[in-house]
């Protein structure tokens, strides 16, 4: 997985053959296709590895922020310029793979899917639990930032997208109010 880590990261998902992992890894062709009969098995557990990865940095991340849900949001997002604008984007996550396979039904695709659907409940959660106005509508207005942050990060190389989706951020929270109680 090391290797595909590698030559997926460097080159993109499509552009690396099967044969070159086999070739770049040492891995008997029957090992492989014994743990990934396809391709696409293989990009798929590519992606949950780092889906998982992110995760745990971002639970992490977020753990003394337990008892202050807006000061959350705003962790995810300084986060995610911390992680995403240096040079090496290994630490972003799937800046590419939605790009890639743009098939809702694709292995790749349902990775994708669930990690912005992990992202969405982070600020959806929040926002709950901080008593602000229309949780869902701003966790979807939130995951939107969050994605262009990603891409913007990647296509500019630097955290400055991130920086600024995060002050937009700060600003969607502090219109979205608190609920009267």
């Amino acid at each position: 997985m090391q290797v595909a880590d590698e030559l997926f990261y460097a080159r993109g998902l499509h552009a690396v053959g099967i044969d070159e992992i086999i070739a770049k890894s040492g891995a008997a062709k029957a090992t492989l296709y014994a743990h990934f009969p396809t391709k696409d098995d293989l990009i798929a557990a590519y992606l949950q590895q780092r889906s998982a990865a992110w995760r745990d940095y971002l639970d992490t991340a977020l753990e003394t922020y337990t008892d202050r849900p807006r000061e959350r949001i705003d962790a995810i997002f300084r986060v995610l310029a911390d992680r995403c604008g240096a040079a090496d984007f290994r630490g972003c996550p799937f800046v590419n793979a939605a790009a890639e396979y743009p098939d809702p039904r694709h292995p790749a695709r349902l990775v994708v899917a669930a990690q912005r659907q992990w992202v969405r409940g982070l600020f959806r959660d929040a926002a709950r639990e901080a008593r602000l106005r229309q949780p869902e509508a701003l966790a979807d207005q939130l995951v939107l930032l969050y994605d262009s942050a990603l891409v913007g990060s990647h296509l500019m190389g630097t955290a400055k997208p991130a920086t600024r989706a995060r002050e937009a951020a700060r600003v969607l929270v502090a219109a979205g109010g608190t609920k009267s109680r």
